[in-house]
């Protein structure tokens, strides 16, 4: 048997890292989904995206919307031609969770853009900033590729140059300026946020600017659309489940039907904590619980609302006051 030397272990380390240099721009890129008219686009974003993207582009039906999901950026050079591309066909763009950095350049390409309602609002937003070399920022990139004056030409000549400045011009790849619907105003204070990346709670700690995603030609219309498998995603099939009702909005904490300062505390702290999350109250007003946090927060709430004497009966049964960002209570118990 062969004794493995120092020299040899280290020769055989230095042979895997070079292959995994070289296997690793080919390891990811976007992944690609057809939906009829409609193209689902979310990941990394890698340079043969492009010849992806033109292919589905050239088959039978004719894409109509493009779908960005959950993509924190990759490749720029990417990021600007697929914009092109997609203002060129004339193709609406649609932010479904989170779209950032060389991914806002995709959205920014579209005739019309809009948000969705495929994620909750405050998990919905597209994220700008400038160009990065190992996380710090490189004007040299950004002067080369215009950046500013591509910005301004995409938003249509709304966007606000002063401010276009400043998100490009943002030193860390961490932050970024982020624009949410007009939903998340009332959690956040502001739909609109300028992260510099140093904060240890995003956006809740970041500056909060007066202006909103339409104002700033981000977004083209107020509407929001439901991506065509949106019922297939987690807060889609739990918004589909138990549907939003015309009973209160989070904001009206007096609705509450729990007559109790503790029930208040908690619904208050339940307001402000981490998705996914759901509030269950007893019929009776007797008892309630809550989870955040937790894919299975909607069990969690009404077992431990149960536990707590939220028993079968009709007077004590435990319902779901509100999910995620959402209140879904009837104001009637089911029989």
């Amino acid at each position: 048997m062969l004794r493995s030397t120092g020299r040899h272990r280290k020769a055989s380390a230095i042979v895997v890292l070079l292959a995994a240099c070289v296997a690793a721009p080919h390891a990811v890129s976007m992944e690609v989904i057809r939906l009829g008219d409609t193209l689902v686009l979310s990941g990394e974003i890698v340079r043969r995206d492009l010849d992806a993207v033109q292919a589905e582009f050239n088959r039978t039906p004719m894409i109509t919307h493009v779908v960005l999901r959950n993509s924190m950026g990759g490749n720029s050079w990417t990021g600007y031609r697929l914009g092109e591309l997609f203002r060129e066909r004339g193709i609406t763009t649609v932010v479904s969770g989170h779209c950032v950095s060389a991914c806002s350049r995709l959205f920014l390409g579209g005739r019309q853009r809009l948000f969705s309602d495929d994620f909750p609002a405050s998990l919905t937003y597209v994220g700008f900033h400038g160009h990065y070399d190992f996380g710090k920022l490189n004007n040299a990139a950004v002067e080369k590729n215009d950046l500013l004056q591509w910005t301004l030409k995409y938003t249509d000549g709304k966007a606000d140059p002063a401010l276009v400045k400043r998100w490009i011009g943002i030193e860390r790849r961490a932050g970024d300026v982020r624009f949410y619907p007009p939903a998340v105003a009332s959690r956040f204070g502001q739909a609109t946020v300028l992260c510099l990346g140093t904060e240890s709670v995003r956006p809740q700690q970041c500056e909060k600017i007066a202006t909103s995603a339409l104002a700033q030609g981000v977004v083209t219309s107020q509407v929001i659309w439901s991506s065509p498998d949106s019922g297939n995603l987690p807060y889609g099939w739990r918004r589909e489940k138990f549907p939003t009702t015309a009973y209160a909005t989070l904001e009206q904490a007096d609705r509450l039907p729990v007559r109790n300062t503790l029930a208040k505390r908690d619904f208050g702290q339940f307001r402000l904590a981490a998705l996914p999350r759901a509030f269950a109250v007893s019929a009776n007003g007797a008892h309630w619980a809550w989870s955040a946090n937790d894919p299975n927060s909607i069990d969690v709430a009404l077992a431990r609302c149960k536990a707590r004497g939220g028993g079968q009966t009709t007077g004590t049964r435990c319902v779901l006051y509100a999910v995620d960002e959402r209140v879904v209570y009837t104001g009637a118990i089911a029989h």
